[in-house]
């Protein structure tokens, strides 16, 4: 069902789902813009991500995403290191067919943080 295009086929572990309202920032390493990683587009609460693992880089989780693009790895932070501050709602993939279950509940998880965050 997803290829990462690395050549091993490896499925996502996670499904993200963006909950802060000003959106997230994908970029191309884990890190912060001030220590040079380079945005590659920004995604609208509500939206959908998948990754293959989490990684914890001096001490804050980031996502390693399912990209785009096979050739540019793509990242996203999950929280700030003290947890306080969660960017994503992280939903851990079982299986295929957990897929394809969670798939109504996702869809309906994103609608309503995408109109929560259009009344607050």
């Amino acid at each position: 069902m997803f290829n990462s295009g690395e050549g091993n086929g490896m499925e996502p572990k996670y499904l993200l789902i963006v909950k802060v309202v000003r959106g997230l920032a994908v970029r191309d390493t884990p890190r912060p813009e001030s220590q040079g990683a380079k945005l590659i587009r920004n995604m609208p609460v509500g939206s959908q991500l998948y990754a293959y693992d989490i990684h914890h880089f001096e001490n804050v989780p980031y996502a390693r995403l399912v990209p785009l693009n096979a050739q540019r790895p793509e990242w996203v932070r999950v929280a700030e290191a003290d947890n306080n501050t969660v960017y994503v709602d992280v939903i851990e993939l079982e299986t295929k067919d957990s897929m394809s279950a969670l798939a109504d509940a996702i869809t309906l998880l994103a609608t309503a943080i995408r109109e929560a965050a259009h009344k607050a």
